[in-house]
Protein backbone atom coordinates (compact mmCIF):
# COMPACT_ATOMS: atom_id res chain seq x y z
CA UNK A 1 0.00 0.00 0.00
CA UNK A 2 3.02 2.56 0.71
CA UNK A 3 4.48 1.81 -2.55
CA UNK A 4 1.22 3.00 -3.86
CA UNK A 5 0.82 6.01 -1.99
CA UNK A 6 4.41 7.10 -3.01
CA UNK A 7 3.94 6.28 -6.70
CA UNK A 8 0.59 8.66 -6.26
CA UNK A 9 2.55 11.26 -4.44
CA UNK A 10 5.90 11.67 -6.49
CA UNK A 11 4.17 11.58 -9.72
CA UNK A 12 1.21 14.14 -8.56
CA UNK A 13 4.05 16.50 -7.35
CA UNK A 14 6.01 16.22 -10.00
CA UNK A 15 2.64 17.21 -12.79
CA UNK A 16 2.05 20.20 -10.12
CA UNK A 17 5.94 21.60 -10.33
CA UNK A 18 5.70 21.45 -14.27
CA UNK A 19 2.29 22.63 -14.42
CA UNK A 20 3.78 25.60 -12.45
CA UNK A 21 6.56 26.28 -14.54
CA UNK A 22 4.89 26.42 -17.74
CA UNK A 23 1.79 28.09 -17.42
CA UNK A 24 1.69 31.69 -17.53
CA UNK A 25 -1.33 33.11 -14.90
CA UNK A 26 -3.75 33.62 -18.64
CA UNK A 27 -2.71 29.65 -19.14
CA UNK A 28 -4.41 28.93 -15.19
CA UNK A 29 -7.10 30.86 -16.45
CA UNK A 30 -7.62 29.04 -19.40
CA UNK A 31 -7.17 25.77 -17.71
CA UNK A 32 -9.97 26.91 -15.00
CA UNK A 33 -12.41 27.67 -18.08
CA UNK A 34 -11.36 24.24 -19.47
CA UNK A 35 -12.35 22.24 -16.55
CA UNK A 36 -15.61 24.41 -15.96
CA UNK A 37 -16.87 24.14 -19.71
CA UNK A 38 -16.11 19.79 -19.57
CA UNK A 39 -17.97 19.94 -16.69
CA UNK A 40 -20.94 21.96 -17.79
CA UNK A 41 -21.01 20.65 -21.53
CA UNK A 42 -20.97 16.99 -20.27
CA UNK A 43 -24.61 16.90 -22.16
CA UNK A 44 -24.11 18.29 -25.48
CA UNK A 45 -28.14 18.47 -25.84
CA UNK A 46 -28.73 20.64 -23.33
CA UNK A 47 -25.42 22.93 -22.90
CA UNK A 48 -23.56 24.54 -25.60
CA UNK A 49 -20.37 24.83 -23.12
CA UNK A 50 -18.49 22.02 -24.92
CA UNK A 51 -18.39 24.73 -28.11
CA UNK A 52 -16.10 26.68 -25.39
CA UNK A 53 -14.18 23.44 -24.49
CA UNK A 54 -13.33 22.65 -27.95
CA UNK A 55 -12.16 26.79 -28.34
CA UNK A 56 -9.91 26.18 -24.91
CA UNK A 57 -8.67 22.95 -26.30
CA UNK A 58 -7.71 23.95 -29.70
CA UNK A 59 -5.61 27.45 -28.25
CA UNK A 60 -3.96 25.63 -25.65
CA UNK A 61 -2.44 22.78 -28.85
CA UNK A 62 -1.47 25.60 -30.48
CA UNK A 63 0.41 27.47 -27.07
CA UNK A 64 2.04 23.98 -26.32
CA UNK A 65 3.26 23.65 -30.05
CA UNK A 66 4.88 27.05 -30.07
CA UNK A 67 6.02 26.77 -26.76
CA UNK A 68 8.02 23.44 -27.46
CA UNK A 69 8.79 24.78 -31.03
CA UNK A 70 10.85 27.79 -29.09
CA UNK A 71 14.80 26.45 -29.06
CA UNK A 72 16.82 29.38 -28.50
CA UNK A 73 20.92 28.83 -28.64
CA UNK A 74 22.14 30.67 -25.61
CA UNK A 75 25.24 29.44 -22.48
CA UNK A 76 24.68 30.26 -19.00
CA UNK A 77 26.99 30.57 -15.75
CA UNK A 78 26.12 30.37 -12.01
CA UNK A 79 28.82 32.25 -9.51
CA UNK A 80 27.87 31.09 -6.40
CA UNK A 81 29.33 32.23 -2.86
CA UNK A 82 31.09 29.60 -1.25
CA UNK A 83 28.29 29.20 1.81
CA UNK A 84 24.69 30.00 2.67
CA UNK A 85 22.91 30.44 5.88
CA UNK A 86 19.34 28.30 6.55
CA UNK A 87 16.52 30.80 6.92
CA UNK A 88 18.59 33.63 5.14
CA UNK A 89 18.19 34.85 1.70
CA UNK A 90 21.15 34.18 -0.58
CA UNK A 91 22.14 36.15 -3.27
CA UNK A 92 23.82 35.21 -6.30
CA UNK A 93 24.93 36.46 -9.98
CA UNK A 94 24.15 34.32 -13.17
CA UNK A 95 25.66 35.20 -16.72
CA UNK A 96 23.23 34.09 -19.76
CA UNK A 97 24.86 35.01 -23.37
CA UNK A 98 22.79 34.83 -26.57
CA UNK A 99 24.85 32.27 -29.01
CA UNK A 100 22.18 32.56 -31.67
CA UNK A 101 21.61 35.38 -34.50
CA UNK A 102 18.12 35.75 -33.38
CA UNK A 103 17.32 38.43 -30.07
CA UNK A 104 15.72 36.77 -27.71
CA UNK A 105 13.15 38.52 -26.66
CA UNK A 106 10.71 39.01 -23.39
CA UNK A 107 12.69 35.93 -21.30
CA UNK A 108 12.77 35.35 -17.56
CA UNK A 109 15.81 33.64 -16.11
CA UNK A 110 14.84 29.99 -13.66
CA UNK A 111 17.19 28.40 -11.35
CA UNK A 112 16.58 24.46 -10.91
CA UNK A 113 17.46 22.87 -7.66
CA UNK A 114 18.09 19.22 -7.26
CA UNK A 115 14.60 17.20 -7.24
CA UNK A 116 13.81 17.50 -3.32
CA UNK A 117 11.14 14.38 -3.13
CA UNK A 118 12.51 12.14 -1.10
CA UNK A 119 12.98 7.97 -1.86
CA UNK A 120 11.05 5.48 -1.36
CA UNK A 121 12.73 3.97 1.70
CA UNK A 122 12.83 6.89 3.40
CA UNK A 123 9.19 8.14 2.73
CA UNK A 124 8.49 3.96 4.29
CA UNK A 125 10.63 4.96 7.38
CA UNK A 126 8.88 8.24 7.93
CA UNK A 127 6.44 7.83 11.08
CA UNK A 128 2.60 9.07 11.49
CA UNK A 129 2.01 11.58 14.04
CA UNK A 130 -0.91 11.59 16.41
CA UNK A 131 -1.97 15.16 15.43
CA UNK A 132 -2.08 14.02 11.43
CA UNK A 133 -5.35 14.04 9.58
CA UNK A 134 -6.96 11.33 9.28
CA UNK A 135 -7.57 11.70 5.70
CA UNK A 136 -4.13 12.61 5.19
CA UNK A 137 -2.46 9.63 6.93
CA UNK A 138 -4.39 7.34 4.48
CA UNK A 139 -2.61 8.80 1.82
CA UNK A 140 0.50 9.49 3.45
CA UNK A 141 0.43 13.33 2.68
CA UNK A 142 1.19 14.04 5.99
CA UNK A 143 4.45 11.92 5.93
CA UNK A 144 5.39 13.78 2.73
CA UNK A 145 4.92 16.99 3.62
CA UNK A 146 7.28 16.36 6.32
CA UNK A 147 9.66 15.13 4.44
CA UNK A 148 9.55 17.57 1.54
CA UNK A 149 9.07 20.54 3.11
CA UNK A 150 12.96 20.88 4.35
CA UNK A 151 14.24 19.98 1.28
CA UNK A 152 12.36 23.33 -0.65
CA UNK A 153 13.73 26.83 -1.13
CA UNK A 154 11.99 30.30 -1.74
CA UNK A 155 13.55 31.12 -5.06
CA UNK A 156 12.39 34.16 -7.30
CA UNK A 157 9.80 33.26 -9.68
CA UNK A 158 11.70 34.17 -12.87
CA UNK A 159 14.54 37.62 -13.57
CA UNK A 160 13.43 38.88 -16.49
CA UNK A 161 16.57 39.05 -18.90
CA UNK A 162 16.79 42.17 -21.18
CA UNK A 163 16.77 41.73 -24.61
CA UNK A 164 19.63 39.79 -25.87
CA UNK A 165 20.92 40.47 -29.70
CA UNK A 166 23.21 37.67 -31.13
CA UNK A 167 26.79 37.25 -29.29
CA UNK A 168 25.61 39.67 -26.34
CA UNK A 169 25.46 38.53 -22.69
CA UNK A 170 24.13 40.37 -19.54
CA UNK A 171 24.24 39.54 -15.67
CA UNK A 172 21.57 38.43 -13.19
CA UNK A 173 21.18 39.15 -10.04
CA UNK A 174 19.00 35.84 -8.47
CA UNK A 175 18.32 34.94 -4.92
CA UNK A 176 16.96 31.95 -2.83
CA UNK A 177 15.96 31.20 0.48
CA UNK A 178 17.34 28.02 1.93
CA UNK A 179 14.85 26.10 4.60
CA UNK A 180 17.81 23.70 5.73
CA UNK A 181 21.30 22.77 6.64
CA UNK A 182 23.24 20.93 4.20
CA UNK A 183 24.37 21.00 0.81
CA UNK A 184 22.30 22.70 -1.85
CA UNK A 185 22.53 21.22 -5.22
CA UNK A 186 21.62 23.36 -8.07
CA UNK A 187 21.01 21.44 -11.36
CA UNK A 188 20.35 23.78 -14.33
CA UNK A 189 19.51 27.31 -15.20
CA UNK A 190 16.44 27.77 -17.29
CA UNK A 191 15.26 30.43 -19.88
CA UNK A 192 11.49 31.16 -19.97
CA UNK A 193 9.13 32.39 -22.63
CA UNK A 194 5.43 32.97 -22.89
CA UNK A 195 4.17 31.83 -26.39
CA UNK A 196 2.56 34.60 -28.49
CA UNK A 197 -0.83 33.73 -27.11
CA UNK A 198 0.31 33.64 -23.35
CA UNK A 199 -0.75 30.94 -22.21
CA UNK A 200 2.24 28.21 -21.96
CA UNK A 201 5.53 29.09 -21.33
CA UNK A 202 8.27 27.67 -23.38
CA UNK A 203 11.68 26.41 -21.63
CA UNK A 204 14.97 26.01 -22.61
CA UNK A 205 17.25 24.47 -20.03
CA UNK A 206 21.00 24.12 -19.67
CA UNK A 207 22.48 21.69 -17.43
CA UNK A 208 24.39 23.05 -14.71
CA UNK A 209 25.27 20.91 -11.94
CA UNK A 210 26.87 23.21 -8.42
CA UNK A 211 26.31 23.41 -5.09
CA UNK A 212 27.10 25.50 -2.02
CA UNK A 213 27.24 24.34 1.47
CA UNK A 214 24.28 25.80 4.18
CA UNK A 215 25.08 26.70 7.21
CA UNK A 216 23.31 25.97 10.05
CA UNK A 217 21.16 28.83 11.61
CA UNK A 218 22.49 30.97 14.38
CA UNK A 219 21.15 32.44 17.70
CA UNK A 220 22.43 35.71 19.55
CA UNK A 221 24.21 34.08 22.27
CA UNK A 222 25.07 36.64 25.34
CA UNK A 223 28.50 36.85 26.32
CA UNK A 224 30.30 34.13 28.79
CA UNK A 225 32.65 33.96 30.77
CA UNK A 226 34.92 30.90 30.34
CA UNK A 227 36.40 29.36 33.26
CA UNK A 228 38.73 26.78 33.68
CA UNK A 229 42.67 26.50 34.23
CA UNK A 230 45.52 25.88 31.57
CA UNK A 231 46.21 22.05 30.52
CA UNK A 232 48.99 20.32 29.97
CA UNK A 233 48.86 19.10 26.48
CA UNK A 234 50.86 15.46 25.48
CA UNK A 235 52.29 16.03 22.32
CA UNK A 236 51.11 19.61 21.60
CA UNK A 237 54.15 21.61 20.89
CA UNK A 238 53.58 22.15 17.71
CA UNK A 239 50.28 23.81 18.75
CA UNK A 240 51.70 25.54 22.02
CA UNK A 241 54.25 27.52 19.87
CA UNK A 242 51.67 29.76 18.40
CA UNK A 243 49.42 29.33 21.42
CA UNK A 244 49.96 29.98 25.49
CA UNK A 245 52.72 29.80 27.55
CA UNK A 246 55.61 29.03 25.03
CA UNK A 247 58.47 29.75 25.01
CA UNK A 248 61.59 29.64 22.06
CA UNK A 249 62.84 26.30 23.02
CA UNK A 250 64.09 24.43 26.41
CA UNK A 251 67.61 23.34 25.06
CA UNK A 252 69.99 22.34 22.24
CA UNK A 253 70.57 18.73 21.09
CA UNK A 254 72.56 16.74 18.95
CA UNK A 255 70.58 16.19 15.59
CA UNK A 256 68.59 12.59 15.46
CA UNK A 257 67.52 10.98 12.07
CA UNK A 258 63.57 12.39 11.85
CA UNK A 259 63.83 15.26 13.56
CA UNK A 260 62.08 18.42 11.72
CA UNK A 261 64.11 20.80 9.50
CA UNK A 262 62.42 24.10 11.09
CA UNK A 263 64.03 22.81 14.51
CA UNK A 264 67.56 22.69 13.21
CA UNK A 265 69.38 25.60 14.96
CA UNK A 266 71.27 27.23 11.93
CA UNK A 267 73.93 29.51 13.96
CA UNK A 268 75.34 26.68 16.47
CA UNK A 269 75.82 24.29 13.67
CA UNK A 270 78.13 26.71 11.57
CA UNK A 271 79.87 27.02 15.04
CA UNK A 272 80.00 23.57 15.66
CA UNK A 273 80.27 21.66 12.59
CA UNK A 274 77.77 19.12 12.92
CA UNK A 275 73.87 19.44 13.46
CA UNK A 276 71.64 20.73 16.38
CA UNK A 277 68.31 21.04 17.19
CA UNK A 278 65.71 23.17 19.29
CA UNK A 279 64.16 20.92 21.78
CA UNK A 280 61.13 22.52 22.83
CA UNK A 281 59.28 21.61 26.58
CA UNK A 282 55.71 20.32 27.25
CA UNK A 283 53.18 23.04 27.05
CA UNK A 284 49.77 24.04 29.01
CA UNK A 285 47.02 26.31 27.40
CA UNK A 286 43.40 26.24 27.46
CA UNK A 287 41.11 24.49 25.79
CA UNK A 288 37.08 23.96 25.69
CA UNK A 289 35.10 21.25 24.32
CA UNK A 290 31.66 21.82 22.43
CA UNK A 291 30.16 18.00 22.76
CA UNK A 292 26.75 17.73 20.78
CA UNK A 293 24.03 14.69 21.28
CA UNK A 294 23.24 13.49 17.69
CA UNK A 295 20.92 10.85 19.32
CA UNK A 296 18.00 11.70 18.18
CA UNK A 297 14.58 10.53 19.80
CA UNK A 298 11.73 9.24 17.55
CA UNK A 299 10.27 12.27 16.12
CA UNK A 300 12.84 13.94 17.69
CA UNK A 301 14.09 15.65 13.97
CA UNK A 302 13.34 19.11 14.96
CA UNK A 303 14.81 19.51 18.31
CA UNK A 304 17.94 17.52 16.58
CA UNK A 305 17.93 20.45 13.82
CA UNK A 306 17.97 23.41 17.18
CA UNK A 307 20.84 21.64 18.79
CA UNK A 308 22.94 21.98 15.86
CA UNK A 309 21.46 25.72 15.67
CA UNK A 310 22.49 25.94 18.99
CA UNK A 311 26.05 24.51 18.98
CA UNK A 312 26.67 26.48 15.76
CA UNK A 313 25.72 29.49 17.87
CA UNK A 314 28.56 28.71 20.92
CA UNK A 315 31.35 27.88 18.13
CA UNK A 316 31.01 31.20 16.39
CA UNK A 317 30.50 32.68 20.11
CA UNK A 318 33.08 31.27 22.00
CA UNK A 319 36.20 31.43 19.69
CA UNK A 320 39.17 33.30 21.25
CA UNK A 321 42.87 34.43 20.51
CA UNK A 322 44.38 32.07 23.22
CA UNK A 323 42.05 29.17 23.40
CA UNK A 324 41.51 26.30 21.55
CA UNK A 325 37.53 24.81 21.20
CA UNK A 326 36.92 21.19 19.95
CA UNK A 327 33.76 20.27 18.82
CA UNK A 328 33.28 16.58 19.43
CA UNK A 329 29.75 14.62 18.38
CA UNK A 330 29.83 11.05 16.98
CA UNK A 331 27.93 9.90 13.57
CA UNK A 332 29.38 6.75 12.16
CA UNK A 333 33.19 7.66 13.81
CA UNK A 334 33.57 10.20 16.29
CA UNK A 335 33.84 13.66 14.32
CA UNK A 336 36.52 15.75 16.54
CA UNK A 337 37.00 19.44 14.75
CA UNK A 338 39.67 21.70 16.36
CA UNK A 339 39.38 25.84 16.00
CA UNK A 340 40.91 28.83 17.46
CA UNK A 341 43.87 30.41 16.70
CA UNK A 342 46.48 28.76 14.47
CA UNK A 343 43.87 25.92 13.96
CA UNK A 344 41.48 27.51 11.42
CA UNK A 345 38.20 29.74 11.85
CA UNK A 346 34.98 29.02 12.68
CA UNK A 347 34.21 28.38 9.48
CA UNK A 348 35.30 25.10 9.23
CA UNK A 349 33.69 23.72 12.81
CA UNK A 350 30.36 25.41 10.58
CA UNK A 351 31.02 23.90 7.35
CA UNK A 352 31.01 20.38 9.78
CA UNK A 353 27.77 20.83 11.45
CA UNK A 354 25.79 21.74 8.13
CA UNK A 355 26.58 18.01 7.57
CA UNK A 356 26.52 16.57 11.03
CA UNK A 357 23.22 13.55 10.92
CA UNK A 358 21.85 11.63 13.70
CA UNK A 359 23.90 9.09 14.84
CA UNK A 360 22.18 5.18 15.97
CA UNK A 361 25.25 4.19 17.87
CA UNK A 362 24.91 4.57 21.12
CA UNK A 363 25.51 7.65 23.23
CA UNK A 364 28.18 5.46 25.80
CA UNK A 365 30.64 5.37 22.93
CA UNK A 366 30.31 9.36 22.61
CA UNK A 367 30.67 9.34 26.85
CA UNK A 368 34.05 7.14 26.04
CA UNK A 369 35.27 9.31 23.79
CA UNK A 370 35.21 12.23 25.49
CA UNK A 371 36.17 10.88 28.47
CA UNK A 372 39.82 9.78 26.87
CA UNK A 373 40.37 13.44 26.27
CA UNK A 374 39.00 15.18 29.52
CA UNK A 375 42.14 15.59 30.42
CA UNK A 376 43.15 18.00 28.73
CA UNK A 377 40.00 19.92 28.72
CA UNK A 378 39.75 23.47 30.24
CA UNK A 379 35.76 23.74 30.48
CA UNK A 380 33.21 22.38 28.72
CA UNK A 381 29.67 22.98 26.86
CA UNK A 382 27.13 19.71 25.99
CA UNK A 383 24.42 20.10 23.77
CA UNK A 384 21.83 17.63 24.89
CA UNK A 385 18.85 16.20 23.40
CA UNK A 386 17.16 14.24 26.37
CA UNK A 387 18.50 13.31 29.75
CA UNK A 388 18.86 9.52 30.49
CA UNK A 389 21.89 7.77 32.97
CA UNK A 390 24.47 7.65 29.94
CA UNK A 391 24.07 11.42 29.45
CA UNK A 392 23.99 11.87 32.95
CA UNK A 393 27.10 9.88 33.51
CA UNK A 394 29.31 12.12 31.54
CA UNK A 395 28.29 15.11 33.06
CA UNK A 396 28.91 13.69 36.62
CA UNK A 397 32.67 12.75 35.18
CA UNK A 398 33.34 15.94 33.59
CA UNK A 399 32.18 17.95 36.91
CA UNK A 400 33.71 14.86 39.11
CA UNK A 401 37.15 15.38 37.07
CA UNK A 402 37.25 19.18 37.86
CA UNK A 403 35.97 20.61 34.37
CA UNK A 404 33.38 23.61 35.01
CA UNK A 405 30.29 22.59 32.40
CA UNK A 406 27.34 24.52 30.77
CA UNK A 407 24.84 22.04 29.67
CA UNK A 408 21.86 22.92 27.72
CA UNK A 409 19.30 20.00 26.64
CA UNK A 410 16.83 20.50 23.81
CA UNK A 411 13.73 19.26 24.40
CA UNK A 412 10.10 20.93 25.65
CA UNK A 413 9.09 20.45 29.96
CA UNK A 414 7.02 17.79 28.80
CA UNK A 415 10.09 15.85 28.17
CA UNK A 416 12.48 17.11 30.67
CA UNK A 417 10.90 18.53 33.45
CA UNK A 418 12.21 21.65 35.59
CA UNK A 419 13.04 19.06 38.54
CA UNK A 420 15.14 17.27 36.92
CA UNK A 421 16.88 20.44 34.89
CA UNK A 422 17.22 21.57 38.57
CA UNK A 423 18.61 18.32 39.44
CA UNK A 424 21.49 18.01 36.93
CA UNK A 425 22.21 21.62 36.66
CA UNK A 426 21.08 21.77 32.98
CA UNK A 427 19.07 24.58 31.22
CA UNK A 428 16.65 23.81 29.24
CA UNK A 429 16.28 25.02 25.36
CA UNK A 430 12.65 24.95 24.03
CA UNK A 431 12.35 24.40 20.40
CA UNK A 432 10.56 27.08 18.91
CA UNK A 433 11.91 29.49 21.68
CA UNK A 434 15.72 28.53 21.56
CA UNK A 435 16.35 32.43 21.12
CA UNK A 436 14.48 33.26 24.57
CA UNK A 437 16.55 30.11 26.41
CA UNK A 438 20.13 31.54 25.22
CA UNK A 439 19.37 34.84 26.55
CA UNK A 440 19.39 33.14 29.64
CA UNK A 441 21.84 31.14 29.46
CA UNK A 442 23.91 31.33 32.98
CA UNK A 443 27.65 30.57 34.08
CA UNK A 444 29.22 27.05 34.03
CA UNK A 445 28.64 25.06 37.20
Amino acid sequence: MDRLRYWFLRHGTGVLHGARRRLTPGGWLALACLIGSAALGIDTNQSMAYQAFCLVIELFALSCAAALAWRPRFSAARRLPRFGTAGVPLPYTATVRNEGRKVLRETVLLDEAADPRPDFAQFSAAKTMPGDNPLERLFGAARWRRLLGPRLHESQAGRPVPDLVGGAAVDAALTLVPHKRGVLRLEALTLGRPDPLGLVNGLARRSLPQSVVILPKRYPVPRLDLPGARRHQPGGVSQASRIGDSQEFMSLRDYRPGDPLRRVHWRSWAKTGEPVVKEYQDEFFTRHALILDTFAPPGGSAAFEEAVSVAASFACTLLTQESLLDLLFLEKDVVRVTAGRGQGGVSGMLEVLACAQPSARPFADLRISVSRRRETLSACLVVLLAVDEERRALLAELRGAGIPVLAAVVAGPESVSDAVCAAQGLRRLEPGRIEHGLAALGDFT
